[in-house]
């Protein structure tokens, strides 16, 4: 008797030592391909990508305020009104870049016309200095902005912290799929637009390789998440379907407003599609929330079978209905909030200046929002069932070996 539970006890340590490796050469599989897709994909996508050469040849430095010379207010009279030019001239350190170290004078200017009066610099700011040449012979620092990454540095790093204290090792994972996805995003995606390659079939590859690469960190290489990929990536195709249709039927032009515009003349001689620019936009803001309902129905479904492994497929895909009722009720509402949030100024705008609900509701901006709610709520919600019912056809099957990770 001894002997067999000890016997018992070898082949369960053997099995999960080979899960464990396995599990340790799917993530590193994943790291190295990773590294390679966006090593090859920045390569081919910054060859011939468009930049900008115009005539603004101005430098731009951080620096520290380090002392206060003088305040000058200048009034100035419009209408019956006295409005102040205020100019604030001070000494500044420059903190980043070849001229580090260097102490310079600049200038900070408010003007009463800008629709915002900024705070006049005082000793010990961080601050950004252009250098910018008024007149043929007047070379001089002018005010930019206050600087603001420390702050948005320390809150990072507190969110750094929460995820892991919170989710450990897992968060650690989540972590490392954040740094990929905002590389293929930023290092991909964009110099892809850039370069004049077809922008929905970037849009198709980048959300492939996102959903793939942090299913396989997160939960290594399985039935849930090949359940979970299968789901978001149908849920996300039929996302990119409805986008397609609904624009050709709403007559969409993507010139939303005058961001719109800058894009179009970024380069006159291959301008960029703004209609795919509104299809990447909707995929990529759903891509996210449909993933995580993909994931968590994938992981209950496992749970489940795991408990109960005498369910069949039907009594599965039953129960995987009902445990997404209410995720996909609460991710829905989740996902139209944030596109709502998103937009709140220019909606407040609109409804300022419009004369009616009709013409606010076929405005293209507005109509492009709640497109994109809409659509994004429906891949989400075929997301879910499609991932019930592959992840009860697999894990009913009789053949589960090469999945288990």
């Amino acid at each position: 008797m001894r002997e067999r539970e000890a016997g018992g006890m070898r082949k369960m340590m053997t099995w999960l030592r080979n899960r464990l490796h396995r599990r340790h050469l799917v993530y590193l599989v994943t790291i190295a391909a990773s590294v390679l897709f966006l090593w090859l994909g920045n390569a081919y996508a910054t060859e011939g990508m468009y930049i900008f050469d115009g005539l603004d040849n101005s430098e731009v430095v951080t620096a520290k305020v380090t002392q206060i010379w003088a305040r000058d207010a200048r009034p100035l009279q419009v209408g019956g009104q006295i409005l102040e030019t205020v100019t604030v001239y001070f000494e500044a350190e420059i903190t980043g870049g070849p001229r580090k170290g260097k102490t310079v004078g600049a200038e900070q200017i408010n003007d009463p016309f800008s629709p915002v009066a900024f705070r006049e610099v005082e000793r010990g700011d961080r601050v950004t200095l252009v250098h910018y040449q008024r007149t043929e012979d007047d070379l001089v620092w002018i005010w930019q902005e206050y600087l603001r990454l420390r702050p948005l540095a320390a809150l990072g790093g507190l969110f750094v912290l929460l995820l892991l204290a919170f989710s450990g090792k897992q968060g650690f994972h989540t972590i490392v799929s954040l740094i990929f996805t905002c590389a293929a995003i930023f290092a991909v995606f964009v110099p892809l637009i850039l370069s004049g390659h077809n922008i929905y079939a970037s849009t198709l590859a980048v959300c492939s390789y996102v959903t793939v690469m942090t299913l396989a960190l997160i939960s290594g290489c399985n039935y849930k998440s090949l359940s979970a990929a299968v789901g978001c990536l149908g849920g996300m195709l039929a996302c990119g379907v409805i986008v397609l249709v609904m624009g050709n039927m709403l007559g969409l032009t993507g010139m939303l407003d005058e961001e719109s515009a800058f894009l179009l003349y970024i380069n006159p001689d291959n301008p960029l599609d703004l209609k795919a620019i509104i299809f990447s936009g909707i995929l990529i803001g759903a891509l996210g929330a449909t993933m995580d309902v993909a994931m968590s129905m994938a992981s209950a479904l496992c749970e489940l079978h795991e408990l109960s492994p005498e369910l069949g497929f039907r009594a599965l895909v039953r129960s995987g209905f009902n445990i997404g009722r209410d995720m996909i009720s609460t991710m829905s509402n989740t996902l139209i909030l944030a596109y709502i949030g998103g937009s709140l100024s220019i909606s407040l705008l609109l409804i300022v200046y419009a004369n009616s609900i009709t013409e606010l509701l076929n405005r293209e901006m507005i109509v492009v929002e709640i497109l994109q709610a809409l659509a994004g709520s429906i891949g989400l919600l075929l997301a879910a069932p499609l991932t019930a019912v592959f992840a009860s056809f697999i894990l009913t099957r009789k053949q589960k070996k090469g999945f288990e990770g």
